[in-house]
């Protein structure tokens, strides 16, 4: 996925937690918000929680590379954050891209 995709800054992240609309599955949850600029923009967070520095990155790493073949079919003008839940660690590839697949179905954001 390209950098010019990614949310970057700090303040963009909290407008989408605080405007955006949520869906939850068991691995993910996502939340959406209309976007003030042209594109798609797409944030991945992972707590703490689930592990330490390499698990958190590889888990991201994971979750940047099931997400980037939706990213032409999202409709323009939206930020969306994906957030890891602690059963992403042992899920397998397949299973991430399904459930990134029926979150962006549940939210309205495929075209």
């Amino acid at each position: 996925m390209k950098r010019r995709y990614s949310l970057k800054r700090n303040k963009e992240f909290r407008r989408v937690y605080r405007v955006g609309k949520s869906q939850g599955s068991h691995l993910l949850v996502l939340i959406n918000a209309k976007s003030k600029t042209d594109g798609v923009h797409v944030g991945f967070s992972v707590s703490k929680k689930i592990g330490n520095s390499v698990v958190r990155n590889r888990i991201k790493r994971r979750l940047r590379e099931a997400f980037s073949p939706f990213l032409p079919l999202i409709k323009e003008k939206t930020n969306i954050i994906i957030i890891a839940r602690e059963p992403v660690k042992t899920a397998k590839f397949t299973e991430i891209e399904r459930s990134i697949e029926r979150l962006l179905q549940k939210a309205s954001l495929l075209k």
